[in-house]
């Protein structure tokens, strides 16, 4: 036999192949996929160890993934990737044609000759066809269909969703918008009453009907519209839920009783499996954070997005990790977190809203802040709000991005001197407008960025739609790099810094999108996002 702790030779170049097959616009995907599978176990074995005693064992053979990881890797790409990598070798097309993850998609026929409606379904048909001669199962099964066609039925939609049910599929992932009909799609009852449903995604149906998928351990429920007290008996039917995401249809707010989400979930719990809750534009009122912890003993993730009714946010977890708020410009908050354990913090909203964190956590977390002005005219007060809001968070390792869409005052520069300035680990500038070195002057008064990131594109340059001409960037990239060298540019160090001279020295980066990182030199493209290296005096 052969002896596992013996020095294996190399694996297949599996990635290698990958790699190239997807190019560089796949290659995050393929780097992902290596991160996952890194963390798999295979019996006692690691997915390292035992793809070294694999190939051990099958040491002067024509050695093959065995087909079980290679639908694992398949599951994690979407249909057209997964069809792709059946070009790989027989064994990758034989496990795509009996993987046990289905994703239908009405967008890979669009561009077809022949009716996309009729080939989605001939497609269909065969794959469901193939299964059932073979007599094989499935985990999963995933359906998106956009269509004003009457091939897109709701009949046949129920039916293919029914069917999966039969053949063993634990996992649902329901997108679907139909126009036969004058109502929205409304999903078979038996999705609601399947006893071994664990994960259920969807969007645009409507539901209806008895629950009694007690298994049920993720729910997302995005955009849907639900009758009655479906959503009570959802959350009081399925104790094992782990992760619950709502956001209600805001096209048809008269049929979506999500504005009583908030009251419901405040009069159910405790949440003793809950880990991750997201909220989207429901009413949750203020008493939905009173005895957070005892109502969400397990919550590690929490989003609330753009929900309305509450001005405070007041919570107290021993076991949030992740928050992420989103909220109108015009909502003015003031948010107090007692979360010991926090990992990462994202805000999006108004620097006018009030901050205080308390944290014990040992460990680097990271904030990632996105401020939006829309109106009125930046000022002295704007500035030194955002000061204020940045101090909350000198803990924390701070990326902030400023999206500024009023042009009035951003070539002025306010004297603000005399501030506690926090370090920013990266600061971005967006808005329809170009950014001054004006703009800097007074950002530097504020903060101290370690990078800024910005994009740089050719003079009357039109990419998405969207004019971007960026004077500051602009003047960057010709002057201090083409001209006169970039690192030995004092004077234009001190214009940087408003005319400080805490500045120490600024370096220039380019991402290069074929290698996905930062490179010292630029890469061939119309659009250039750069950054820029700031290093700071200490005093």
């Amino acid at each position: 036999m052969t002896n596992p702790e013996a020095t294996p030779p190399p694996s297949p170049p599996v990635w290698a192949i990958l790699s190239r097959l997807f190019a560089s616009r796949f290659r995050s995907r393929v780097n992902q996929l290596k991160s996952e599978l890194y963390h798999i176990s295979i019996g006692s074995r690691s997915i390292t160890e035992y793809l070294h005693y694999y190939v051990k064992s099958k040491e002067g053979e024509s050695v093959e993934l065995p087909e079980a990881i290679i639908q694992h890797i398949q599951s994690f790409l979407n249909g057209t990737e997964a069809a792709q990598t059946s070009l790989l070798s027989k064994s990758w097309y034989t496990a795509w044609l009996t993987r046990p993850s289905l994703d239908f998609d009405h967008k890979y026929f669009g561009d077809t000759p022949q009716c996309p409606e009729i080939r989605f379904w001939n497609f269909v048909n065969k794959t469901v066809e193939r299964y059932d001669k073979l007599n094989l199962r499935i985990h999963s099964l995933r359906l998106c269909i956009d269509g004003h066609s009457k091939q897109y039925s709701c009949s046949n939609v129920s039916k293919l969703i029914i069917k999966a049910l039969n053949m063993g599929a634990t996992s649902l992932d329901l997108n679907l918008f139909l126009y036969d009909t004058y109502t929205p799609y409304t999903l078979p009852h038996q999705v609601l009453g399947s006893e071994n449903l664990n994960t259920l995604s969807v969007s645009r149906c409507k539901i209806d009907g008895k629950v009694s998928c007690s298994r049920l351990k993720s729910l997302t429920l995005n955009r849907a519209i639900v009758e009655g007290g479906t959503i009570y008996d959802i959350i009081s039917s399925c104790p094992l839920i782990e992760n619950l995401s709502l956001c209600p249809w805001n096209e048809m707010p008269a049929l979506s009783p999500f504005n009583e989400v908030g009251k419901r979930i405040v009069g159910s719990g405790p949440f003793n499996k809950l880990k991750c809750l997201l909220l989207s534009r429901v009413e949750v009122h203020s008493q939905f954070f009173n005895d957070f912890s005892s109502r969400f003993p397990c919550l590690k993730d929490l989003s609330i997005h753009y929900c309305r009714c509450y001005q405070v946010i007041q919570i107290s977890s021993p076991s949030l990790e992740c928050i992420n708020i989103k909220e109108d410009n015009i909502n003015i908050l003031r948010m107090k977190f007692d979360v010991p354990c926090i990992r990462n913090f994202t805000f999006y909203g108004s620097c006018s809203s009030a901050l205080t964190f308390k944290t014990t956590s040992r460990s680097n977390w990271d904030a990632s802040i996105h401020i939006y002005h829309y109106f009125p005219p930046i000022g002295d007060s704007w500035f030194l709000q955002l000061n204020e809001f940045l101090k909350k968070l000198s803990q924390s390792k701070v990326s902030l991005t400023l999206q500024i869409m009023s042009k009035a005052n951003l070539d002025y520069a306010f004297d603000l001197q005399g501030l506690t300035k926090p370090q920013v680990e990266n600061l971005t500038i967006s808005g329809p407008h170009s950014v001054s070195p004006a703009t800097f002057h007074t950002l530097f008064q504020l903060c101290r960025p370690i990078y800024i990131t910005q994009y740089w594109l050719p003079e009357f340059s039109n990419i998405n739609g969207k004019k971007r001409f960026n004077d500051f960037m602009e003047f960057v990239y010709k002057r201090m790099i083409h001209q006169i060298g970039f690192n030995s540019c004092i004077a234009y160090q001190r214009m940087l810094s408003g005319g400080e001279c805490d500045l120490e020295e600024v370096s220039v980066e380019f991402y290069d999108e074929s290698v996905s990182a930062w490179c010292p030199t630029s890469p061939e493209a119309d659009e250039q996002r750069l950054r820029l290296h700031l290093t700071w005096r200490r005093h």
